[in-house]
């Protein structure tokens, strides 16, 4: 798994990396007609952070690290502005990723009956991370045609870290 190990099997593990993408993916293409690819090029350092916990059998942080850069140019394609609030771009960025996780939990139920929901996402300016021993991790990164960069990733949770969406 890119990023990490896990204690899953590898076949789960490329379903999982599977569902990350294809989500990632797909939304974008769909919400805001962008189009993202994999790459190898982390973030910039003037990024923002959307994440949320999924609860379930598997309990896990799912996080995206965005250009700042990238959000704007979502937030201006789907609300089709070129001048937004700084607003705006958070609450764009933040229902984007609640579409993304959405179809995440989906993807996972229907590729290992694992049943799970996600709060509510949080947007954050800057790099967050929380704080975990979790070896379970799968990093994937990603380019815009303008040549954003954005990092979907994904922590598998102890049980007592659900708190972690502070």
């Amino acid at each position: 798994m890119k990023g990490g190990i896990c204690a899953l099997n590898l076949c789960v593990e490329q379903k999982l990396q599977d569902i990350l993408s294809s989500s990632l993916q797909d939304t974008t293409i769909c919400f805001a007609g962008i189009r993202i690819w994999e790459d190898e090029a982390a973030p910039s350092d003037d990024i923002c952070t959307v994440h949320t916990v999924l609860e379930g059998r598997r309990p896990a942080a799912l996080l995206l690290h965005a250009d700042r850069a990238f959000l704007v140019r979502l937030a201006q394609a789907i609300m089709h502005q070129s001048v937004l609030s700084t607003r705006d771009v958070e609450d764009v960025a933040t229902e984007y990723f609640n579409i993304v996780c959405g179809r995440v939990v989906a993807g996972l139920f229907e590729a290992d009956h694992v049943s799970a929901c996600f709060q509510s996402p949080c947007f954050k300016p800057g790099r967050y991370l929380p704080k975990t021993d979790s070896t379970c991790r799968c990093i994937l990164n990603y380019a815009g045609g303008d040549h954003e960069r954005m990092q979907l990733t994904y922590l598998g949770l102890c049980a007592n870290e659900h708190g972690a969406n502070a």
